[in-house]
């Protein structure tokens, strides 16, 4: 286990395709350097927003080299390991602890539904590796949701186990409720949904925000003005950045890698906003919409 202080901004690139859909791993680098020149605390890949369900092992072995040859250990590293088997995620688990990498995240296999099944997964997965593991407690269709009571018992009990990735349907409840039964044993809780709940969320004493990085300069003044509220009052100016990303996070929530592939094509980052199949296409009029969203963006961050 290390002793990195998991908090902030962990930023998450796509996956950029070339036009034959092999992986556009010069587009990738820029994505990472754009990362750290826009000073991310950390990165995640490859997890949905990376398209990892259409990648093969190859393919993330690949990205995951990627990023360590690029950030050079000037972040910290996670790397998403979710698979449909615990044979898998532990085999994807290793090989990223074998890169240097500091800890990896998954979600338990979807089909998995009891206390037990929950708890011997993560259980597996402290036995078989020794970097930091953290859950990513999601929703259908992306994954199951770990009841509270089971996600208290699983990072109370089961070594390394001390990172929770929370957002399921009642995420910001679930940071309250984890926070006051977990203690010391939870070492960082963050929100997903790119922020969009980060205000109650880090009210509640969330450690950070885990979004798409494709406009990580505003995420980057929210945090920063979020982490000088007073206790128990959440700086009034971290409430008004937030309002001005609202929009941009709700069209985020209509087309999810679409819409983040887009921004990041759009600014530049990467060279073709080209998906896998299957997703969802933006239409002539989602286009004219999110390039006014990308337009008031660059007027108030970039």
């Amino acid at each position: 286990m290390t002793s990195i202080n998991y908090s902030g901004i962990y930023s998450i690139p796509v996956t950029p395709f070339n036009e034959d859909k092999s992986i556009d791993f010069k587009s990738l680098r820029n994505s990472i350097e754009y990362f750290i020149d826009k000073k991310t605390d950390g990165i995640l890949l490859p997890v949905n927003v990376s398209e990892a369900s259409k990648l093969s092992d190859t393919e993330k072995n690949q990205i995951l080299e990627e990023a360590i040859k690029v950030t050079e250990g000037k972040i910290p590293i996670i790397a998403g390991v979710t698979s449909s088997s615990t044979e898998h995620v532990l085999e994807r688990s290793k090989f990223a602890e074998q890169l240097g990498i500091s800890s990896i995240m998954a979600m338990p296999p979807m089909g998995y539904a009891s206390e037990k099944d929950f708890y011997k997964f993560y259980e597996e997965l402290s036995n078989g590796i020794k970097c930091d593991i953290w859950i990513q407690n999601n929703k259908l269709p992306a994954g199951p949701t770990v009841p509270n009571n089971i996600l208290i018992k699983i990072i109370n009990e089961i070594d390394n186990v001390s990172f929770l990735k929370e957002e399921s349907v009642n995420s910001s409840q679930v940071h309250t409720i984890i926070k006051n039964n977990c203690k010391e044993n939870l070492k960082s809780i963050m929100g997903g949904a790119g922020g969009r709940f980060i205000i109650d969320e880090y009210r509640r004493g969330s450690n950070g925000i885990m979004p798409s990085g494709h406009m990580l300069e505003a995420h980057r003044v929210l945090w920063d003005s979020l982490i000088l509220s007073k206790e128990n009052e959440v700086n009034t100016d971290a409430i008004e950045i937030w309002n001005k990303m609202l929009e941009a996070l709700n069209f985020e929530f209509m087309y999810s890698v679409s819409a983040y592939k887009y921004f990041f094509w759009k600014r530049g980052i990467i060279r073709t906003n080209i998906s896998r199949e299957p997703f969802k296409k933006l239409d002539d009029f989602d286009m004219i919409e999110a390039d006014r969203i990308l337009d008031r963006l660059e007027h108030n961050f970039f």
